[in-house]
């Protein structure tokens, strides 16, 4: 187990503690990213299932850097069967591998922002509606605002309040 080697105390509890779940409180530059890393690795050299294992990065930078370093210790055939990623990058493959269940195709597309803001003005130009009078960005929002309070486009055609 060379890739235990320089570990201090605390780093070495952290990363071959197997049983049950276990926080890592550190702070910057202490070594948290290697610990985790390193975490990862042992617990598929003891015989977790790479499949079973969820890393959330916040960047997908870190989770190629991350899952590198592991590849390093278990072998890539073992690394890339790990989800690991950014929480939209892990959760968008979910979807993806899953969404026959709610009759969507693997290969939808997601929107940021600005592409849902592109397809809010198409719209309004299409259907000849003043953009001035109705400025996509306040669409957008109002869009946004339904979505999130779950109102549904029949909830919305039903409710003469939210039309006007």
């Amino acid at each position: 187990m060379e890739y235990l080697k320089g570990l201090n105390e605390a780093q070495h509890e952290a990363v071959t503690t197997l049983d049950g779940p276990l926080m890592v409180l550190a702070g910057a530059g202490s070594g948290k990213t290697r610990v985790l890393t390193m975490r990862i690795a042992h617990l598929i050299t003891n015989l977790v299932d790479p499949f079973n294992i969820l890393s959330l990065t916040f960047t997908n930078k870190a989770a190629k850097e991350m899952k590198e370093r592991i590849a390093k210790v278990v072998g890539q055939s073992e690394a890339k069967s790990i989800w690991m990623g950014t929480f939209h990058s892990v959760f968008a493959r979910i979807l993806r591998s899953e969404a026959h269940y709610i009759g969507f195709p693997s290969n939808f597309t997601i929107y940021d922002s600005q592409d849902s803001l592109n397809v809010i003005r198409k719209v309004l130009k299409e259907l000849n509606i003043d953009s001035d009078l109705y400025k996509p960005k306040k669409v957008q929002a109002r869009i946004s605002s339904y979505k999130n309070n779950l109102i549904t486009v029949k909830a919305y055609f039903n409710n003469p309040e939210l039309i006007e």
